[in-house]
């Protein structure tokens, strides 16, 4: 009986160490949480901390560093590591630095919880090699995105409002305006664009942040789904052999001749004709006949460039 007890007590422990090491892995460890795993069976408060603190004082054995910072668990590392290289270690700094000259946000914060999660999983040299990086890193990061931190708070402040927007912008120079829900913000390339999804349309955009004239909330609530449109195009050739499938893309059909039959969800409709441009006489919209109109536009803009 008292062996059973042993294995019991020694299987609930480990469950316990199991639950917490998940929590501090996916960076999810806050401070009420770790308290519910011991609270299940010791319903004293102080016993649970001091329950706790063997427990921390455990990962401490195999290594972990975890600190307790805003009602959260953090670790410093993990009891594995991954392998990383000198251009690694200078990209996640680059990224780091880059992160660090967003406007406060959602997007800020989860890429900040992004790179401290890859840091956690450096090991000792790779930890030692970052830190020299950072410190003879010297490049003036400033610059990224410091023009448009107003625009971009903005907008991120638009994104947070559960409300349907009217919306005033300039495309191609002319003052457009559409009923959306606004999404999120997206960077590229130094670019900062507000991404939303146009109610009437049916279509994701990608807007400019600088592009941005006015906007105005609605009474009614947005919805938390948007089902947008859906673009089939065939691919021909070594491209369709050769072809990677996006995010939000499956095949849809494989023709006889070799063809694929590409279905393609709630991508921007311009950054998607964009990219089907490339590919030339190897790709057909099917379907729908708005947007492949709207492709055969964009291929005679284009001409009248040559002309």
């Amino acid at each position: 009986m008292l062996q059973k007890k042993f294995k019991e007590k020694y299987n609930d422990g480990c469950i316990k160490i199991f639950k917490l090491l998940q929590l501090l892995y996916e960076n999810k460890a806050e401070y009420d949480d770790v308290m519910a795993i011991f609270s299940g069976d010791e319903p004293d408060a102080e016993k649970q901390h001091v329950t706790l603190n063997k427990f921390l004082n455990t990962l401490k054995v195999f290594g972990m560093k975890v600190q307790k910072t805003n009602k959260k668990f953090v670790t410093q590392n993990m009891p594995f590591s991954l392998k990383f290289d000198v251009d690694d270690l200078k990209s996640i700094n680059i990224f780091s630095e880059i992160t660090k000259q967003l406007p406060s946000g959602k997007t800020k914060i989860n890429l900040e919880e992004f790179i401290q999660f890859m840091e956690s999983r450096f090991d000792s040299n790779a930890l030692l090699l970052f830190n020299n990086i950072k410190s003879n890193d010297n490049t003036d990061y400033t610059f990224y995105y410091s023009n448009l931190r107003e625009q971009i708070e903005q907008c991120e402040k638009l994104c947070q409002i559960g409300f349907k927007i009217r919306l005033v912008y300039l495309y191609n120079g002319e003052k457009v305006s559409t009923y959306c829900n606004t999404k999120q913000v997206i960077y590229d390339n130094k670019k900062a664009y507000l991404r939303i999804f146009k109610i009437n349309e049916k279509e994701v955009e990608d807007i400019p942040v600088t592009d941005i004239i006015s906007y105005e909330q609605l009474p009614t609530q947005k919805s938390e789904v948007d089902t947008g449109k859906t673009v089939i195009f065939r691919l021909k050739g070594r491209l369709a052999k050769a072809y990677n499938l996006k995010e939000n893309e499956y095949i849809g059909e494989y023709g006889e001749d070799g063809s694929i039959v590409v279905v393609n969800k709630n991508e921007p409709i311009d950054a998607l004709l964009q990219r089907l441009m490339r590919y030339d006489y190897d790709c057909i919209i099917e379907r729908p006949a708005t947007v492949r109109n709207k492709m055969i536009q964009f291929i005679n803009d284009t001409l009248k460039n040559y002309e």
